[in-house]
C-alpha cells in the first residue's frame, strides 16, 4: 500500500508541476498589456535601493516623507518581483526533476525491483517532500502576495467598479471623488492583478459597442492619480462628464494573464499537498520492515 501510495504522490507532483510549468505567466513569458514578462528577472532592483539611501540623505523637499515612501515602495516591489521570477523557475523545475526520480524509484519498488534500496528510496522522498514543500509553499506565498497586493500602475489600470467608474462628480461643483482613495496607500487607485480577469479590463461587446459614454469621459484626467493623493481623494476639474470611467479594452490578454496565473497557484497548492503524502510515505518505507502497513 504504502508503495503504490508513494508511486502515485511522484506521479501527482510531476503531473501538477507540468501544468504549472505550463501555464506559468513568467517561465512562459507572457507579456501583456499588464507588463507582466520575463524581464522580471532582470530588474535592476539595485538602482532603485541606491536612488532608495541617496534620496534618504540628500532630499530636503517638504514631501520628503512621501517621496520616502514611494522609493520604498517601488524597491520592494522590484525585490518581489525578482524573488518570484527565481522562485517560479526553481520550485517548478525542481519539482518535476525530484518528482520524476522518485516515480521512477516508485515504479520499481511497485514491481518489487527495488527491494535492496528500500530505505535510501525512503530517505530520497522524506527529503524531496520536505524541500519541494518549503520551495513551493514560498513560491505560492510570494506569487499570491504580488496577484493580490501589486498590479500594473498604468493610467490604463485605475482601479474601478464594476461599471467601469474610477471618479464620480460631487453634486453640482468641479470636483470628483477617487473612488477608491486610500491615504495610507498612494497605490491604491491602482488595479491590482487579482481585479484583471473582470470584464471592464477586457473585451465586452456591450461596453465596446456603446456609444452611450462620451470618449472624454473615459480619458484619464491629467496627473489623476498624483492630484487625487494630494487632494486627499478629491480632484477640482472643469468637465461635463458625471463620472470617469477606465478605457475600453478590445483584447482580452489580462483575462488570459488572470487565468494562467491562477491556474498556477491552484495546481501549486496541488503540489504542496502531493509534497506532504510524499514525505510521509517516504518515511515509512525508510522504517520498513519488509511486512507492509
Amino acid at each position: 500500500m504504502k508503495k503504490t501510495l508513494f508511486l502515485i504522490f511522484s506521479g501527482a507532483i510531476v503531473i501538477f508541476s507540468v501544468i504549472c510549468i505550463g501555464s506559468s505567466p513568467l517561465i512562459n513569458k507572457v507579456t501583456t498589456s499588464a507588463y507582466v514578462s520575463a524581464n522580471w528577472g532582470y530588474l535592476n532592483c539595485q538602482k532603485d535601493s541606491d536612488d532608495y539611501k541617496e534620496a534618504k540623505e540628500t532630499y530636503s523637499g517638504n514631501d520628503k516623507d512621501q517621496h520616502l515612501k514611494s522609493l520604498k515602495h517601488d524597491l520592494n516591489v522590484c525585490n518581489r518581483k525578482k524573488a518570484v521570477y527565481g522562485l517560479e523557475h526553481a520550485s517548478l523545475i525542481l519539482d518535476v526533476f525530484l518528482g520524476f526520480l522518485c516515480l521512477i524509484l516508485g515504479l520499481l519498488h511497485y514491481f518489487d525491483v527495488g527491494k535492496p534500496f528500500e530505505k535510501v528510496t525512503g530517505i530520497i522522498g522524506l527529503a524531496t517532500g520536505i524541500i519541494q514543500f518549503i520551495l513551493t509553499l514560498v513560491y505560492i506565498c510570494y506569487s499570491g502576495y504580488i496577484f493580490t497586493n501589486d498590479g500594473p500602475e498604468s493610467s490604463s489600470f485605475l482601479k474601478a467598479d464594476s461599471k467601469g467608474i474610477y471618479a464620480t462628480r460631487v453634486g453640482n461643483e468641479n470636483k470628483f471623488k477617487c473612488e477608491f482613495y486610500d491615504k495610507d496607500d498612494e497605490n491604491a487607485l491602482y488595479a491590482k492583478y487579482n481585479d484583471l480577469g473582470k470584464k471592464i479590463y477586457n473585451y465586452d461587446k456591450d461596453t465596446y459597442n456603446s456609444q452611450s459614454i462620451s470618449g472624454t469621459c473615459r480619458t484619464r484626467p491629467s496627473s489623476f492619480v498624483n492630484n487625487c493623493n494630494s487632494g486627499e481623494g478629491y480632484i477640482s476639474l472643469l468637465s461635463t462628464c458625471d463620472a470617469f470611467y477606465v478605457p475600453i479594452f478590445s483584447t482580452v490578454e489580462n483575462k488570459y494573464l488572470y487565468d494562467r496565473w491562477v491556474t498556477t497557484i491552484i495546481f501549486a497548492c496541488f503540489i504542496i499537498a502531493c509534497d506532504i503524502g510524499l514525505a510521509i510515505f517516504g518515511f515509512l518505507l525508510f522504517n520498513s520492515d519488509g511486512s507492509g502497513i
